[in-house]
C-alpha cells in the first residue's frame, strides 16, 4: 500500500477545504510516513505557509492513495 502526507487546508476567505498532497514523497507504510511527519513536521508546516501564505488553518497526516482518491472525488467530484 502506498501512503501520502496530505494536508487539509482552509482558507480565510473560502468556506470549503482544500487538499495539498504532497507529490514528492510516497511511503510504504503507514509507521514509515508517520515517522517521517513526527521528525519533519515543523519544517512541513513552515513549508505550507510559505507556499500557501493565506492558510488559516491546516492538518497534516498520512493517507492511503485509496482514501486520498476519496477524498478527492468527496471534494472536487472527480478523480
Amino acid at each position: 500500500m502506498i501512503w501520502f502526507l496530505v494536508a487539509l487546508v482552509t482558507y480565510t476567505n473560502s468556506p470549503t477545504p482544500d487538499l495539498k498532497i504532497h507529490g514528492g514523497l510516497t511511503f510504504s507504510s503507514l509507521t514509515e510516513c508517520n515517522r517521517y511527519k513526527d521528525t519533519y513536521g515543523g519544517l512541513l508546516e513552515k513549508d505550507l505557509y510559505r507556499i500557501f501564505p493565506s492558510i488559516d488553518s491546516h492538518i497534516i497526516r498520512c493517507i492511503d492513495r485509496e482514501n486520498v482518491e476519496k477524498m478527492r472525488q468527496y471534494l472536487y467530484g472527480s478523480k
